[in-house]
């Protein structure tokens, strides 16, 4: 189980990335899930919500999608993204050709506020959301049960 899950996550990293070689890290850099401004116009799309497919909420399994209190709680609406202690306002929303939803967020919680950016990436049957950080770090969650 252990190797599945490592397996997932690498491959999870790997389609945000571009993959890997294996002599390259695997960690991402702010510059890897923030759009190229030199890449074709066409490559990448601006939108002003979030995606509906991603529209939702999304956790690490179906019995912590009844928590409330779950750690691991992502509710994304249209224009606002709310995880465990924190919200976010997205100020960009960005879409490549591979699906990838690049967003920068305005987030407040626990008394602070920052900026970042994050990538959004669905599985092909949309029923699981990669979540990856300039720091090279994913989450995976699943979609909830309605």
């Amino acid at each position: 189980m252990v190797r599945i899950m490592i397996a997932v996550s690498a491959l999870a990293l790997a389609s945000c990335t571009g993959g890997t070689t294996g002599n390259e890290s695997d960690a991402i850099d702010e510059a890897s899930i923030e759009p190229d401004a030199s890449t074709d116009a066409a490559a990448t799309e601006s939108l002003d919500a979030m995606p509906d497919e991603y529209l939702g909420r999304w956790d690490f399994t179906e019995e912590t999608c009844a928590d409330p209190a779950s750690d691991m709680r992502l509710d994304i609406a249209a224009n606002e993204i709310r995880y465990y202690e924190s919200a976010a306002v997205p100020t960009t929303i960005t879409a490549d050709e591979d699906g990838i939803v690049m967003v920068e967020h305005s987030f407040s919680g626990e008394g602070e506020e920052w900026t970042e950016m994050l990538a959004y990436e669905l599985s092909e049957d949309g029923e699981r959301l990669t979540v990856s950080q300039a720091d090279g770090s994913l989450s995976i969650r699943m979609r909830c049960p309605t």
